[in-house]
């Protein structure tokens, strides 16, 4: 079945590119190190926590959904492909080699004059259900592996003086889907639910048990949504009885195409962009490019070893700070 869009099919990846800067919206803050004060509370949006948490562990809602509307199809069979995308938390832990061959772990272990890190990383989870036919609701629950793997750190004489050890939990998200007419337009609901089994005492126990970034990629079939923000007449009264929570969905792709949807934790527009201007991701929390971009510069060079230490993508691996922390 081909989309039908006045630009044309829109391409997933495109929109998978401006949905990365909703996936690490705040993964990582200025000045991008470790010991910073904002960087020991991170994951601000999109956090599903477990059900079973304690107050204490201060757990975000487990739920989200959002609520959008389609153009009901002229020439049936159409349908909805659905897209939940999330960071699952991993654990980076540094352990030191000891005189006996055993590890301890530690904050920090230096190997020829670089500086490794503990530090919670993520990983990038898409789950994609089977395309939806047209007024199909659907109930299903998808588990993403925990898992533990070791990468040994040796010196420059092939000396093992460490290892990284990398430890996930096991998630699971249940995706619901219901649909309802209203004047004419098909309203189609998705919710996501974190159903972890296990009690979280703590707050680390509860993010590490957690769907961070959470956003939803749908792409319509035969079919057209409407746009919430900007509904014809004939919408507006349908429209205005969508409802959102902790979700909101906006036309995505190209200017004028209709036929993919992005619901995202933080309120954007219809058919958002990258600007120019941000040739890579800052991790920014809205903070300004340019001006990061020149504090990072700024930067002493102890600084920036921190910075490549921490984490990844703060050193620029594949993100655009490498020509600024270098390597």
């Amino acid at each position: 079945m081909n989309a039908l869009s006045p630009a044309g099919p829109v391409s997933l990846d495109h929109v998978r590119t401006i949905a990365d800067a909703v996936l690490y919206e705040g993964y990582l803050l200025y000045p991008y190190r470790a010991s910073s004060h904002k960087n020991q509370s991170r994951w601000q949006f999109g956090v599903l926590g477990p059900p079973s948490a304690s107050a204490a562990s201060f757990s975000e809602d487990p739920g989200m959904e959002m609520q959008c509307l389609l153009a009901t199809p002229h020439e049936p069979p159409a349908g909805v492909s659905i897209h939940l995308r999330f960071l699952q938390l991993q654990v980076r832990e540094v352990q030191r080699r000891d005189e006996g061959g055993g590890y301890s772990a530690v904050e920090q272990l230096t190997v020829d004059g670089v500086s490794v890190l503990s530090w919670d990383e993520a990983v990038e989870r898409e789950v994609t259900l089977p395309a939806l036919a047209w007024n199909e609701a659907t109930d299903q629950l998808h588990r993403v592996a925990g898992g533990s793997e070791a990468e040994p750190l040796t010196d420059l004489h092939g000396t093992e003086v460490g290892r990284i050890v990398r430890r996930r939990q096991p998630l699971a998200a249940r995706i619901r889907t219901r649909w309802a007419l209203d004047d004419g337009f098909a309203r189609l609901s998705v919710s996501v639910d974190n159903e972890h089994p296990d009690t979280a005492a703590d707050k680390d126990s509860a993010i590490r048990a957690s769907l961070i970034g959470s956003h939803l990629l749908l792409q319509a079939h035969g079919a057209e949504f409407v746009s919430l923000l900007e509904p014809s007449d004939a919408a507006a009264g349908a429209a205005g009885r969508c409802r959102q929570r902790r979700c909101w969905p906006v036309l995505a792709g190209p200017s004028g195409t209709t036929d993919t949807l992005l619901g995202a934790p933080i309120i954007l527009y219809d058919h958002p962009e990258v600007a120019e201007q941000s040739a890579g991701a800052l991790f920014d929390s809205t903070e300004i490019d340019e001006i990061l971009t020149l504090r990072v510069m700024t930067m002493t060079d102890e600084e920036k070893a921190e910075a490549r230490a921490t984490d990844p993508p703060g050193a620029g691996d594949h993100r655009s700070l490498r020509r600024h922390v270098g390597r």
